[in-house]
C-alpha cells in the first residue's frame, strides 16, 4: 500500500523538493500552500497541489478531511512551513513576533493535532518537522525565528514521549544554510531602517545570513533525507544535516556561553 503523506510549505524550498523526491518514490503526496490552486492533477508535478493556510484552523481541518476522504488514511506528516524574520527585539513590533509565531510554531502546532487523532486511530504514522539549526543557537537579529524554532523542538521533544504508546514516530530534521526561495522570502521588522540605534549590526546580520544561505547546501539533500526517514521503523529525536555549524553545536557543549556568544557575535555582526 502506497504511503499517504501531507508536506506543508510544499509549495517552495525544501517543501517543494520534499513533495517532488516522495512522489518521485511513489508515494501519494499532498503538498500544500497558502496562495496556490488546487490542482489534482499529477502529470505536472508527482504530487497533488492543495491550498492550505496553516495559519487558520478550518483550512487545515479541510486539508485532513479531503485527504481522508479521498485515501481514508494519513501515514506521514512532514512539516515544513515557516518563513524568516530579521530585525532586533526592540525593532520587532509584538504583531510582527506573533505572525512569527502563528505561522513557524502555531501553524505545525495546527497540522500535529488534526492529524493525531488519525494516526492514533491508524495505530500508526510519523510527524517529521523540518525545523532549523537556529533552534540550537539565539542569532542575533534573527531571534524571533531562533525562538520559533527553539520553541517547536521542544514540543516536538515532549510529543515524542506522548505518541510513541500509539504506535506514532517524530522527529525533527534540523539543517543548517540552504539554497532556497527562503532568503527572498525574509521578512524584514518595521523597526529596520537607518534611524534604528541597531541598523548597520541589523543589515550587517541579514546581509551575512543571505550570503551564507546562497552558498548553502541543496535542499535536495534535506528531502533525501526526509525521505529515508519516511520509511525507518523507529526516528531519533533530531536530524542534523551536514553543516558548518556541526562544530559549533559541539563546541556549544563543553564551551561557557559566553565564548559562543562571542563566536557568534563574530559571525554575524563582527
Amino acid at each position: 500500500m502506497q504511503k499517504v503523506i501531507i508536506v506543508s510549505g510544499g509549495t517552495s524550498g525544501i517543501g517543494q523538493k520534499c513533495a517532488e523526491h516522495l512522489g518521485r518514490c511513489g508515494y501519494q503526496v499532498y503538498a500544500t500552500g497558502r496562495r496556490v490552486e488546487n490542482n489534482l492533477d499529477k502529470s505536472q508535478q508527482p504530487y497533488y497541489l492543495v491550498r492550505c493556510d496553516i495559519t487558520h484552523q478550518a483550512s487545515v481541518e479541510d486539508l485532513v478531511n479531503r485527504v481522508m476522504a479521498e485515501q481514508g488514511r494519513i501515514d506521514v506528516l512532514i512539516n515544513c512551513a515557516g518563513y524568516g524574520l530579521g530585525g532586533g527585539i526592540e525593532d520587532t513590533t509584538v504583531e510582527e513576533a506573533q505572525s512569527q509565531f502563528n505561522t513557524n510554531f502555531f501553524g505545525t502546532h495546527r497540522m500535529i493535532r488534526a492529524v493525531l487523532p488519525v494516526m492514533r486511530n491508524q495505530g500508526q504514522g510519523k510527524i517529521i518537522t523540518v525545523s532549523s539549526v537556529a533552534a540550537e543557537f539565539a542569532i542575533p537579529f534573527q531571534s524571533f525565528y531562533s525562538t520559533s524554532k527553539m520553541a517547536l523542538d521542544g514540543m516536538m521533544l515532549a510529543m515524542r514521549m506522548e505518541v510513541r504508546p500509539f504506535g506514532i514516530e517524530a522527529a525533527c530534521v534540523n539543517p543548517g544554510d540552504v539554497r532556497s526561495g527562503f532568503t527572498d522570502a525574509r521578512n524584514q521588522a518595521q523597526g529596520f531602517n537607518p534611524e534604528s540605534p541597531y541598523y548597520e549590526w541589523t543589515r550587517q546580520s541579514v546581509e551575512t545570513m543571505k550570503k551564507d544561505e546562497m552558498a548553502g547546501m541543496d535542499p535536495e539533500q534535506v528531502a533525501r533525507l526526509v525521505a529515508a526517514l519516511v520509511d525507518k521503523k523507529r526516528l531519533k529525536a533530531k536530524y542534523f544535516v551536514e553543516s558548518k555549524y556541526k562544530a559549533l553545536m559541539l563546541l556549544k557543549r563543553i564551551l561557557p556561553v559566553s565564548i559562543v556568544e562571542n563566536l557568534l557575535t563574530r559571525l554575524y555582526i563582527a
